[in-house]
C-alpha cells in the first residue's frame, strides 16, 4: 500500500490513462520463488516480443485506470481470466493511451492459485490469440 499514492496520482495528477506497478524494473524490490520469477520473465518477454508492448511487467496486480479510456477498451477484451489485464495494457498502448509503469516493493506470501502448467499454457495461448488477432487486423 506504500505505492498507492503513486498509483492514484499517475492518473489524477500526472495525466496518465493507465498506471501499473512493476516488479521487473531495476528499481523494484522483489522476493519470490525462482520458478515463479522465471515464468513471469518468460511471459513478459513473449508479450513484449509478440505483442509489441513497451511494459516490463504486465501481471503485477497493482493497477489504476482512468474511467473513459478504460471503458473505451473494455469491450474489446476477450480474456476473462489471468490474461485480461495484459490484454488491457497491450490494447491501451496500441490505442495510443499513456501508460505509466513504476517500480514496486513486492514479496511473495502464502499460497497461490496459480497452476504453473495449466496457467503457463493458457496464458501462452492467449498471447498467440492476441498476436493472431493483431496480425489479421493488418491484412
Amino acid at each position: 500500500m506504500s505505492h498507492l499514492s503513486t498509483l492514484i496520482n499517475s492518473i489524477s495528477k500526472d495525466g496518465y490513462d493507465f498506471s501499473t506497478g512493476s516488479r521487473m524494473l531495476p528499481e523494484s524490490s522483489v522476493r519470490r520463488p525462482l520458478k515463479r520469477g522465471i515464468a513471469s520473465r518468460g511471459f513478459n518477454f513473449l508479450t513484449r516480443t509478440l505483442l509489441g508492448s513497451k511494459l516490463q511487467d504486465h501481471q503485477c496486480g497493482f493497477k489504476a485506470f482512468a474511467r473513459e479510456p478504460l471503458f473505451r477498451i473494455l469491450d474489446s477484451i476477450h480474456d476473462q481470466h489471468w490474461f485480461w489485464d495484459t490484454e488491457l495494457l497491450v490494447r491501451a498502448q496500441r490505442a495510443g493511451y499513456r501508460v505509466k509503469e513504476f517500480p514496486v516493493r513486492w514479496e511473495h506470501e502464502g499460497a497461490t492459485t496459480v497452476n504453473m502448467k495449466r496457467d503457463v499454457i493458457g496464458m501462452g495461448s492467449q498471447i498467440l490469440r492476441l498476436w493472431w488477432e493483431f496480425r489479421q487486423a493488418k491484412t
